[in-house]
């Protein structure tokens, strides 16, 4: 897949997410991030995506929403919360991604933060 293809998909996703709520919303915005891009913006846009997501679901449908995901799901979840935790631009976010963070280690235990950690593919 091209940048141009892999942008459009990303806007594309972006514009379909906004119609969808919960855990369809955060599974169709973790759908095939776009890894293999070398364009900080459409991976920046995706990141946004999912932050909206999670900004849209609230505190007590997390674990219900974590349950729900499967385990790529669930380490894509990781890199991107590691990602929007680390933009300083977005520290007003940083409580609720903790809050998923501990959702995600209660589900996954330390596994999942090695393999974000670890993976050459980043989000």
């Amino acid at each position: 897949m091209s940048e141009e293809e892999m942008s459009a998909a990303v806007k594309a996703r972006a514009s379909q997410v906004k119609s969808m709520s919960g855990a369809s919303a955060l599974s169709a915005a973790l759908k095939d991030p776009p890894v293999a891009s070398k364009s900080a913006e459409t991976k920046q846009i995706n990141a946004d995506t999912v932050a909206g997501v999670l900004s849209n679901i609230g505190d007590g449908d997390i674990t219900k929403v974590v349950d729900s995901l499967s385990m790529d799901e669930l380490d894509t979840l990781m890199k991107y919360i590691y990602k929007l935790m680390g933009d300083p631009a977005a520290s007003e976010r940083s409580g609720s991604m903790l809050k998923w963070h501990a959702k995600l280690l209660e589900k996954t235990g330390p596994g999942s933060i090695v393999r974000s950690m670890t993976d050459r593919k980043t989000v």
